[in-house]
């Protein structure tokens, strides 16, 4: 996975504050049960801290302060732990469980369709293995760690904690593969990975220790391989689309950024509204012959004619690699100043289900009953595999639940009191609208088993719909230089003609940051300090550029415009 070169401070989670946050409370029981709290209020726009906010809310609006915004979005909703090692974090089961929402639906479809199989390779890697491939190790030398003990004794050679597998699976495929019989050989792997990074830590986003996926298979043929690239590509797409409710584009890396020792690398790039911010998502590489050369991974040709001497050919290769990221661009994509929203499709909880209307006046058997329907209600809900909740704590008012099950993102709140009873409906509360008036609704329980699957998949297309055209509106087609930086700043990634060039692609990161020297480059002086990196070459190329007629944005390249590429601030 390349990663962006800087971090920028307005979203960086930094472990001073991790220690700090593990001396807060999630939750504040109110002393008295009766007693109600209200529903936790948005922060005027130049308002950091809310005073008076219950703890159980989010105490600082996302459009004010981002970083502190997102460090108690994971923590009170129950996403993050912390952890007593700088820049690794504790998984939640809430967001454990849309990693293996992910993963179930991913490996039905490498399986089943793609006719991969799963395998496990060790978490250690030799040193010779590692260092046999210079380009790749360079690629990933300032992020490997060591292990150079056993015990007291040091060891004789250390070994790497993988940051990829790629050499330490490949030495396998060399004794597997004898044959071109045994191609196309398809592996992937569930793991972790190791990857010792300096910067700022960002929980999900940028961390030392990451779960993902790597998926690595080699072919006889280059184009049995590039269509395995693109048919993976797809699926990550859709794990972003249809899962996440996150929007992408697919497009190709420049030669800058492409994964190293790869022929070319495909990818993903998502959107963050919040900093304006490109993020690559996933990526899917064609790695071509380069590793099979390395590691003398051959078969001999099967269109040799009989009596003319065997020929051998080096197996094209490909690696592809979806990580634990996918959590936070989710989060960074949709949350609110509520707190999460999660798709009804991956949360782990869909819908909860809170009695209301029980009064000082309520009569034990009026209770009993009405938590009898409560637990009916939810039972129906189940029978057609809707994941749900019932909330009986009495120790809590209903407007206190309210706020706790909306800070945790849960996309459906169910109402039911005895006034819902006597109508023979209940009260719905959709998590992603923000006016209440819209987000609430009514629904008989005669029509529960099609009404509320229904509500659910409205409220996934709903989520996606708002985020891409969000990203629509972000992504700004432009041709001049001068409109280059003026419109970064203004929270955007564009689309321009470029030549594709390595050394221009440097110079228009280094043009495009803020310069401290006089220099007026960037016109906002407000403008981040980072400079904007190609994020991709998109499938989907707009017209306007003639070949060997349309100059480059760069004003100072002599090279004409090879395709449309997009550049921007990127994590």
């Amino acid at each position: 996975m390349t990663e962006a070169s800087d971090q920028m401070k307005d979203l960086s989670v930094s472990e001073p504050a991790e220690k700090k946050e593990k001396d807060k409370k999630d939750k504040k029981e109110p002393k008295e049960p009766k007693q109600k709290q209200k529903p936790v209020q948005k922060p005027k726009p130049q308002q950091k801290k809310k005073e008076g906010a219950a703890l159980i809310g989010i105490d600082v609006s996302k459009s004010v302060d981002l970083a502190e915004w997102y460090q108690q979005v994971i923590t009170k909703g129950q996403m993050i732990s912390y952890y007593d090692v700088a820049g690794c974090y504790i998984l939640e089961p809430a967001s454990y469980a849309i990693w293996e929402a992910i993963k179930a639906w991913f490996d039905s479809q490498i399986k089943v369709r793609g006719k991969v199989r799963n395998a496990y390779f060790p978490i250690f890697i030799s040193a010779d293995n590692l260092e046999r491939e210079k380009e790749h190790v360079e690629g990933f030398a300032a992020e490997v760690a060591w292990v150079t003990k056993g015990g007291k004794s040091d060891l004789e050679k250390p070994v790497a904690v993988r940051p990829t597998s790629e050499t330490a699976m490949y030495p396998y495929f060399a004794k597997k593969i004898q044959s071109h019989r045994d191609l196309p050989l398809k592996l992937n792997q569930w793991n972790n990975v190791v990857r010792w990074e300096f910067k700022h830590p960002m929980p999900f986003i940028r961390s030392r220790e990451f779960l993902w996926q790597e998926g690595h298979t080699a072919h006889l043929t280059k184009k049995e391989a590039a269509a395995e690239v693109l048919q993976i590509l797809d699926w990550y797409s859709d794990v972003y689309q249809e899962l996440l409710a996150v929007p992408v584009v697919k497009g190709t890396k420049t030669e800058n950024e492409k994964f190293p020792g790869a022929d070319y690398t495909t990818t993903i790039e998502g959107f963050i509204p919040a900093t304006g911010r490109g993020i690559q998502a996933a990526t899917s590489h064609c790695l071509g012959q380069h590793f099979s050369k390395m590691f003398n991974i051959i078969v001999e040709d099967p269109t040799t004619k009989e009596g003319s001497e065997t020929k051998h050919i080096h197996v094209w290769q490909n690696s592809w690699g979806l990580t634990t990221r996918s959590i936070g661009v989710m989060i960074l994509t949709h949350g609110d100043d509520r707190g999460l929203i999660i798709p009804p499709r991956v949360a782990e909880i869909q819908v909860v289900i809170i009695p209301v209307g029980i009064t000082a006046k309520t009569t034990p058997e009026a209770r009993e009953q009405l938590y009898s329907e409560v637990t009916w209600i939810a039972e129906v809900l189940r029978s057609v595999d809707i994941r749900v909740e019932t909330d009986f704590r009495e120790a809590y008012s209903p407007g206190w639940k309210f706020n706790d099950w909306e800070l945790k993102g849960i996309p459906l709140r169910i109402e039911f009191g005895p006034k819902d009873s006597e109508k023979h409906v209940v009260t719905t509360s959709r998590r992603d609208r923000d006016n209440k008036d819209e987000a609430r609704g009514e629904t008989a329980i005669s029509d529960l088993k099609e009404a509320i699957p229904a509500l659910l998949e409205s409220i996934q297309s709903d989520m996606f719909k708002k985020a891409d055209a969000a990203y629509r509106e972000h992504r700004v087609t432009l041709t001049d230089w001068k409109d280059f930086v003026p419109t970064l700043n203004g929270k955007n990634v564009v689309l321009v003609p470029h030549c594709e060039g390595g050394k221009c692609e440097d110079e228009i990161k280094e043009m495009s940051a803020r310069k401290d020297d006089g220099d007026n480059t960037a016109v906002d002086t407000k403008a981040p300090a980072m400079g904007a990196k190609s994020l991709c070459i998109p499938f989907e190329q707009p017209e306007g550029i003639t070949p060997g007629e349309t100059k480059c944005v760069n004003p100072n390249c002599k090279d004409f415009a090879k395709s449309w590429v997009l550049f921007g601030r990127s994590y």
